[in-house]
């Protein structure tokens, strides 16, 4: 019966475009076949991830990684300027030259 399931599973999958699918489609076509497949095994996994879930201060977690996120974004933000400074700079460089190159 296993067989069969796989079977069909793989032919559905074989129809579909690879190309088409996104890494959204991809996993949730996983957890399905794993589903499918190993029923309990699954529904053990989730009941384990929601207790976790539970256990886990998710709002000091989140806050944890806002502070984390404001306190290097002007530093990221900087760093990108100085980047972009850079590149205009260069460009205007090149063009200089080609201006002069053109001149004589």
């Amino acid at each position: 019966m296993k067989t069969a399931m796989k079977e069909g599973a793989m032919s559905t999958t074989e129809t579909q475009p690879q190309a088409a699918h996104s890494s959204k489609d991809v996993l949730v076509t996983r957890v399905e076949s794993y589903t499918r497949e190993e029923p309990i095994r699954a529904v053990s996994a989730a009941f384990g991830v929601g207790i976790l879930l539970t256990l886990l201060p998710i709002g000091g977690i989140i806050s944890l990684m806002g502070r984390v996120v404001f306190l290097l974004a002007r530093p990221l933000l900087m760093v990108l300027g100085l980047v972009k400074l850079a590149d205009e700079w260069e460009s205007r460089k090149t063009r200089a030259g080609e201006d002069a190159a053109h001149q004589e």
